[in-house]
């Protein structure tokens, strides 16, 4: 039930209660990019890649704006076609909204007009609900029009992806300061998990779109001495726990696409973008010139800004070719960028300081392609097996139609081909196709359809 606040001197408290937790996050951002140069270091092996921003192609995309009203709306994000924000009124109000980047449309979320701090995935938003008790985490879907609450008080700044939503927990609802704690709640079920039990500042959790990952901050005090770790679920849950990094310097932010964790770093004396495998391995250095800031990661894409003389644009690097792409290119500084790729379009949305009052917008473009190399070399695979004629016809058919899909910008398509490309070779295993054939031709085509986005 929606608790009514009975006076405006009340509201007015929790409004600006809201707001302070805001603008102090915003300026131990704005803290940890431009002085924060030491940060955790990584026990894993490491590899650098330089790059330039200078120079770097532009993605050709659409730009939208999502919100330029008179009023503050900030703290974008997107999931495929939906963005989620906060608009601030200026009159006490704060609110959450969801915009349809295909259809334009752009719709309230009820709440008790004290609501920030929003994530979205699919057609549900969740975020927060300051009330006198303690804050509230609720999710919104906007297709069945339903609210759900998450149990307890104290919960705030919630991550959601598939029926998984994480959250800051915190035992003492109405205080600021440590512990605060990581607890994941599954929709589905009902489920309450906590991820951290330590009595430190757990912060900032991501959860990866399918509900599969968990990252955080774990900080010793609130913005000291961080490290980021990932929580896997390996059973309904049941999550296996590890640090990704050693504790040193202030937050990351990071972010997790399922299998690959992002966050920023400053040992190396500015602020880069670091990424590593959530199962362990190689963490990959950026080495880009000036600050980098807001690193997200959808699909095989990252996102962030990056500082120039100018101040800070949107780049792209693409993780299975390399290569580096400038999206925007604006008289202002962006922030709060995010990615979402889905069906072979990318969309990125973000904050920029507008007339006199914060707007959000979004650019939408064509996922850079690696797709042609790939299903060349599956055809080539398929002729070196020297299967029976018709069934490599039909299987290379399959491909060439894919591919066709793919370059006419029917994404649905080439998804579905491929899709049956699979299954071809699943029901062949074994007959007209070995069963090492079959694993490395539906390897090798499940590698294209992540690539492409495909759901």
């Amino acid at each position: 039930m929606t608790t009514t606040h009975t006076t405006i001197s009340s509201r007015s408290w929790a409004m600006i209660r809201s707001l302070l937790v805001f603008f102090v996050a915003v300026a131990l951002l704005t803290m940890n990019l431009n002085s924060g140069k030491v940060a955790a270091r990584s026990s894993a092996q490491q590899s650098t890649i330089v790059l330039q921003t200078a120079g770097a192609p532009f993605l050709d995309g659409t730009t939208q704006i999502v919100g330029n009203n008179p009023a503050n709306e900030t703290n974008p994000h997107v999931s495929c076609n939906l963005v989620s924000y906060t608009y601030d009124d200026f009159q006490g109000l704060s609110t959450i909204r969801y915009h349809d980047l295909e259809t334009g449309s752009d719709n309230l979320i009820p709440g008790n007009t004290v609501d920030l701090f929003s994530d979205i995935s699919g057609s549900r938003v969740a975020w927060t609900e300051v009330t006198f008790p303690g804050d509230t985490v609720r999710i919104f879907d906007t297709s069945s029009q339903v609210t759900t609450v998450v149990p307890g008080l104290g919960r705030s700044n919630p991550s959601i992806g598939g029926n998984l939503v994480a959250y800051e927990a915190r035992p003492d609802p109405h205080a600021g300061t440590p512990p605060v704690e990581i607890t994941a709640y599954d929709l589905s079920t009902g489920t309450v998990t906590p991820l951290t039990n330590n009595s430190l500042s757990n912060m900032h959790p991501n959860v990866s779109p399918n509900g599969n990952a968990v990252v955080w901050d774990q900080c010793q005090t609130f913005n000291v001495d961080c490290a980021v770790y990932a929580a896997l679920q390996t059973a309904p849950g049941v999550f296996t726990t590890r640090a990704l990094t050693e504790p040193a310097g202030n937050f990351h932010l990071p972010s997790t696409n399922g299998e690959t964790a992002i966050y920023v770093s400053g040992r190396s004396g500015e602020n880069d973008v670091y990424y590593q495998a959530l199962a362990g391995g190689t963490e990959v250095h950026l080495a880009i010139p000036g600050d980098q800031r807001d690193a997200t990661i959808s699909g095989d894409l990252i996102s962030f800004e990056s500082q120039d003389q100018n101040g800070y644009d949107t780049f792209v690097y693409d993780i299975r070719s390399g290569k580096l792409f400038q999206v925007t290119k604006t008289p202002g500084d962006e922030f709060l960028s995010e990615i979402s790729v889905c069906n072979g379009v990318g969309r990125i949305v973000y904050s920029i300081v507008g007339d006199g009052a914060y707007d959000v917008y979004a650019v939408s473009f064509q996922v850079p392609s690696v797709t042609e190399d790939q299903i060349d070399d599956l055809i080539t695979l398929i002729r070196s097996f020297n299967l029976p004629p018709g069934t490599a016809n039909s299987l290379i058919t399959k491909l060439e139609h894919a591919l066709s899909a793919r370059d006419s910008g029917d994404m649905a398509t080439a998804c579905s081909l491929l899709t049956d490309f699979t299954n071809e070779c699943a029901a062949q295993s074994g007959k007209k196709v070995t069963t090492d054939q079959a694993a490395q031709l539906i390897n090798s085509a499940n590698q294209i359809k992540s690539d492409l986005g495909c759901q």
